[in-house]
């Protein structure tokens, strides 16, 4: 089996267990110590990722800090801690990157992604929610984020968007008419 170059199987090669050479992938999603048995499963990291639309009809990007995708655009999110809901992480997530603080949210779907990070790729799902702020007074950038700015979805191009989850959002968002009037409860 041909793994990409930068999957993590590639570079791991020692059992966490035994600690013997020889670990081995195999299939894309496991890998097995022909010493001592152990199979590690390499699961997708869950993620969540904020929609938060403005009464002007637009909705809330922020600009990476770093990369992966650094001055490009994304949504307010990150990964769920262990340990963490996803609702939990929402909350958190967006009051880190933008000072803002979540009064409700609706669970809309999930996307996956793929997040190269030190030249490692991690498969991720990221958890989208629709969320409402009463009061953007105290938004502020802050985190990994280095800007915050409402936009219309319908003008932004897709190459402006760092990360693939976040694109096929968008573009759905841009196709599908059902979506923005969720989004924007017209």
């Amino acid at each position: 089996m041909q793994l990409p170059s930068e999957h993590p199987f590639v570079v791991f090669k020692f059992c966490p267990r035994c600690g013997e050479n020889g670990f081995t992938s195999v299939s894309i999603k496991s890998m097995k110590c022909p010493v001592c048995g152990l199979e590690w499963f390499y699961n997708p990291a869950p993620a969540v990722m904020a929609i938060i639309p403005n009464s002007k009809g637009e909705i809330l990007f922020s600009k990476r800090k770093y990369n992966p995708g650094a001055t490009l655009l994304d949504l307010p999110g990150g990964f769920i801690d262990i340990n963490e809901t996803s609702e939990e992480a929402l909350i958190r997530e967006v009051n880190e990157e933008t000072g803002l603080v979540v009064q409700y949210f609706e669970y809309l779907f999930s996307l996956p992604n793929q997040y190269y990070y030190n030249d490692l790729l991690y498969y991720t799902l990221d958890n989208v929610f629709l969320c409402s702020i009463e009061n953007f007074d105290q938004m502020k950038p802050d985190d990994d984020v280095s800007e915050l700015l409402f936009l219309e979805v319908q003008k932004i191009a897709l190459r402006q968007i760092a990360l693939f989850s976040v694109r096929n959002l968008v573009g759905k968002i841009q196709r599908e008419e059902k979506l923005k009037q969720k989004i924007f409860r017209r």
